[in-house]
């Protein structure tokens, strides 16, 4: 059996982000999902336009003078939230059982340091750590192999690192800041 542990409320909780997405994956991954009345794509990419911006206002970049990686006809505009709840519900159909609300805590190891899984956080806990009326201990969830998918910076992956010296004659880690910026448009306005 597959688990996953989803520290958010639901699946695509933390994954804010609107982006231009390639279909390449979703159509690998699920075959037909364009037709599929809950497809989480459906507005296509049709033009591209490229600016400089200036206190004086914008200079339009021809198209032949950008980047392949800068076109981006045939891919999608939407929500990677919504792109993670359509793959979460696939994947339970598949028989994948995903937890969401729960936090991966500690990572379990046998005897002779083999990662064997995960531990949950323990839940109804004070801000001191004292168990309050409704404690409930968290879960351990032992596995043939555990995949840890935090992100750039996630604690978990970070005692791993170094725990096994896997920066051990590598570069250090590079981390850009992106800005996001989360518009509530009125629904008449769209």
């Amino acid at each position: 059996s597959v688990v996953v542990v989803e520290k958010g409320s639901e699946v695509g909780a933390h994954i804010l982000s609107g982006a231009v997405i390639d279909p390449v994956g979703l159509d690998a991954l699920v075959p037909g999902w364009r037709e599929e009345a809950d497809a989480p794509l459906s507005v296509q990419v049709n033009d591209d336009h490229f600016y400089l911006l200036g206190p004086a206002g914008g200079l339009r970049l021809p198209n032949f003078a950008m980047p392949p990686l800068m076109n981006n006809h045939g891919n999608f505009v939407g929500s990677l939230g919504n792109v993670c709840r359509f793959l979460a519900t696939r994947a339970e159909a598949l028989g994948v059982e995903i937890y969401p609300g729960f936090a991966a805590d500690e990572i379990l190891y046998d005897d002779k340091g083999a990662v064997t899984g995960i531990a949950t956080g323990d839940m109804g806990v004070d801000k001191n750590g004292v168990p309050k009326g409704e404690f409930t201990r968290g879960m351990e969830l032992r596995g043939r192999y555990t995949v840890f998918a935090e992100g750039a910076r996630g604690h978990l992956t970070k005692q791993l690192i170094a725990r096994y010296g896997l920066d051990a004659g590598r570069d250090v880690p590079k981390f850009g800041i992106g800005l996001k910026e989360l518009w509530k448009v009125k629904p008449e306005k769209h």
